[in-house]
């Protein structure tokens, strides 16, 4: 504690502040800090703080969506946390494929070939990868309403 004296945080990665007696660390992943202070004297002290990050791994697919252009709902997208890999298909009622992505961030806008689907029940097949190397496999339905 003080204030007197040069601040260093090692590594600064996720820091504030890496030069500042205190900082705030927001981490996507569990750190050790080690925080070293050179006094006006040239005394040195060091100390360790490991901040750990715990956060339930999670993916998951919306039931309905409304691709109707009104910017609310327009787009299905897989959600999640923690993902690394993932593979999402969609399929109509005769077992067609009129979707298929590999990227949390692309999702179906609710046309195939070109073309708006019309109100309809699809199925969905998600098999997915987590950071900590566990996965999940996912199988239901998603309604498209218009």
């Amino acid at each position: 504690t003080g204030t007197n004296g040069n601040y260093s945080w090692t590594p600064p990665t996720w820091l504030s502040c890496p030069t500042c007696p205190t900082t705030t660390s927001t981490p996507d992943e569990t750190i050790t800090y080690t925080v070293t202070v050179v006094d006006s004297n040239g005394c040195t002290a060091s100390d360790n703080v490991t901040v750990f990050v715990d956060f339930e791994y999670v993916i998951w697919v919306p039931n309905i969506f409304s691709p109707n252009g009104d910017g609310s709902n327009d787009v299905a997208y897989v959600r999640g946390v923690g993902v690394e890999t993932l593979t999402f298909v969609i399929y109509d009622r005769w077992g067609e494929k009129v979707f298929e992505t590999n990227d949390l961030n692309i999702g179906w806008d609710g046309t195939f070939r070109g073309k708006k689907m019309n109100n309809a029940v699809f199925v969905y097949y998600l098999e997915a990868t987590f950071l900590n190397g566990a996965s999940t496999t996912k199988k239901g339905d998603i309604t498209l309403v218009r």
